[in-house]
């Protein structure tokens, strides 16, 4: 990512927290491993999960399985920035809490903002360390959720000259064949453009969808991005062949993917990195349900 993408990144979030855009500014005096704080290690490295073709970085051995979520050195630790805006809205209906490219954005009621000073941010991104600062009336949580990135197109893709759609009808066909929760987590991204990529090895007759990737422009500048595969196709490409073509599209249509994955997703985020995505940051929320 360029500092021009960034900036990008940055004028899109500050205008969804309702911040004047120049409010997301990277903290001074950052170790220079900041990213990796909340994000994976640089080396790390599936041993399955992704497609065949998958060659990241080596440094872990090849038996390496993030078994129970993400490697200890890659949970939120020191490293996430003290520097932070705060925005005070008394009538939100929820407290947000987003950190990106070195800093925090913190927007909620007075009360919950005075409960949080002095609370790390390493804290404030997990759904405890929020729970407490919002006190009685916390509700539902959404995250902790990495931001991910995507810089240009790209060529690599997991299967070659595949079968494509690019109906809605065939990217529900995949999701009513993947598991609950992923078909839900698509389906609330709300994407309007969608690449649906075929298991043609029957013949075109008896092809069937196997993964589709789908994006929504988001604030203008952003591309969010899903994507799903049948549980009996994955780690053959195809994930990875529908994920390029719809970032590519995004790309060629002026927009930058953007990825969002659960931080204890170990498998969901280096899927992410095989395709290219740099983490910048992190996001959660929780809603303030109405009092009585």
């Amino acid at each position: 990512m360029n500092s021009h993408q960034i900036d990008i990144v940055r004028l899109a979030w500050a205008r969804d927290l309702g911040l004047p855009d120049s409010s997301f500014r990277p903290a001074s005096g950052l170790p220079a491993d900041f990213r990796p704080a909340f994000g994976l290690p640089a080396d790390s490295r599936p041993a399955s999960g992704l497609p065949a073709d998958y060659r990241p970085a080596s440094g872990l051995p090849a038996d390496f399985r993030p078994a129970s979520g993400l490697p200890a050195e890659s949970r939120p630790a020191s490293g996430l920035p003290a520097d932070r805006t705060l925005l005070v809205d008394d009538t939100a209906r929820c407290v947000r809490f987003v950190v990106l490219d070195g800093h925090a954005v913190l927007v909620g009621p007075s009360d919950v903002l005075e409960r949080a000073d002095g609370v790390p941010a390493d804290v404030l991104v997990t759904r405890d360390g929020l729970a407490d600062v919002v006190g009685p009336r916390r509700g539902r949580c959404s995250g902790p959720v990495v931001l991910a990135y995507l810089d240009d197109v790209r060529t690599d893709v997991g299967a070659q000259n595949p079968l494509l759609s690019h109906s809605r009808r065939d990217a529900e066909r995949v999701l009513s064949t993947t598991p609950p929760d992923d078909a839900v987590a698509a389906r609330a991204a709300d994407a309007t453009t969608w690449v649906t990529v075929f298991d043609d090895s029957a013949g075109e007759a008896d092809a069937v969808p196997v993964s589709a990737a789908g994006y929504v422009e988001w604030q203008g500048f952003l591309a969010d991005t899903v994507a799903v595969t049948v549980p009996s196709h994955r780690r053959r490409g195809y994930g990875k062949t529908s994920a390029r073509l719809a970032t590519n599209d995004a790309i060629d249509s002026g927009l930058i993917p953007q990825l969002r994955v659960a931080m204890d997703d170990a498998g969901a985020r280096l899927f992410g990195r095989s395709l290219g995505f740099t983490e910048l940051g992190v996001a959660i929320a929780m809603d303030l349900p109405a009092p009585g």
